[in-house]
């Protein structure tokens, strides 16, 4: 009876952010404070805004990637994973092509929850190509982007691998300033007394 109590709550509580997409092993949305331990924290104003996290640590690495950050929302949730390598070696047709094959790979892998569309980001710079794909879940109304870059400029290698829901940032932002708005205007009330009344 109970089992049957908690799967009618968990179908109509479930969040709109429930799928699992992730990068490297990890997931957007979920909780960025599992992973204190794991890497170098970066604070703003006293919350996490990222962790860099530990060569040797990282869930599920990429041969082409020597650095990665997930970053969090005011809240503590992630929504932006991101792995790069600042000193590439690889030349830029290599370069271009274990970027395709990224693409590739990444939209097959979520042809099932979402509908995607690549398109190549408009560099200005003829050294540095970016194809992004930006996913828009079939369920929801949710947008994400995954974007692969090779800049290949002179003396700048790098690849960047990005996963990222910024809406999502945007809403927990602001959810998270509501309630210390909230916060602020209770404790700014006067406390009145009323005893004897």
């Amino acid at each position: 009876m109970i089992r049957i109590v908690l799967l009618i709550l968990n179908i109509f509580f479930i969040s709109p952010y429930s799928f699992s997409i992730e990068l490297f092993g990890y997931k957007l949305y979920e909780d960025i404070n599992r992973y204190q331990n794991d890497g170098d924290i970066n604070y703003k104003k006293n919350i996490i805004d990222n962790i860099v996290i530990y060569e040797d640590r990282v869930l599920i690495s990429n041969k082409y990637l020597n650095q990665y950050t997930i970053k969090s929302t005011k809240n503590g949730s992630i929504f932006e994973i991101h792995g790069s390598n600042r000193k590439l070696d690889m030349s830029p047709v290599e370069c271009l092509d274990v970027q395709n094959k990224f693409i590739t790979s990444f939209e097959k892998k979520n042809l099932e929850l979402f509908f995607t569309n690549v398109q190549q980001f408009p560099n200005k710079l003829q050294s540095k190509t970016t194809w992004e794909i930006y996913l828009h879940e079939k369920k929801n109304d949710n947008q994400l982007i995954f974007s692969v870059t090779c800049d290949y400029s002179f003396n700048n290698r790098r690849m960047d691998i990005i996963l990222s829901d910024i809406n999502f940032l945007k809403k927990e932002n602001k959810v998270f300033e509501n309630k210390i708005d909230a916060d602020e205007q209770k404790s700014q009330q006067k406390v009145i007394d009323t005893s004897g009344i």
